[in-house]
């Protein structure tokens, strides 16, 4: 799925692909008409910074957790938390500097959610 998102003041017009789980996307998308004014970099970066912290919470995660493959994990996060994830993404402006805090976010739904502390 395809938008255009305004990318600059002067009103140039910029393609974005939404990416993320099918059934998370009309979120995702209202998450971006929803948020502040955002440039096509953010919400681009925002995409990566969700992808990137679900593989830095599934290398940091606690020796009680290593039931899970890494894919098995990556498609866990995605399916369940994706639009969450994405929201934290855009409020950290897609810093890749704040991975860590996103990660951290991933690591809550570790002791939350029994599917993924088997």
């Amino acid at each position: 799925m395809s938008i255009d998102i305004e990318n600059s003041p002067t009103s140039s017009i910029a393609l974005i692909e939404v990416r993320g789980p099918e059934h998370h996307q009309l979120a995702v998308l209202d998450i971006i008409n929803t948020a502040s004014p955002l440039g096509a970099g953010v919400v681009n970066n925002a995409f990566g910074l969700v992808e990137h912290a679900i593989s830095v919470a599934w290398g940091v995660r606690p020796d009680d957790y290593r039931a899970l493959t890494f894919l098995q994990f990556h498609d866990l996060i995605r399916d369940r938390y994706y639009a969450d994830l994405y929201r934290r993404a855009i409020d950290l402006r897609g810093n890749f500097g704040r991975i860590g805090d996103l990660a951290g976010d991933v690591a809550v739904a570790l002791v939350t959610d029994p599917q993924l502390n088997p």
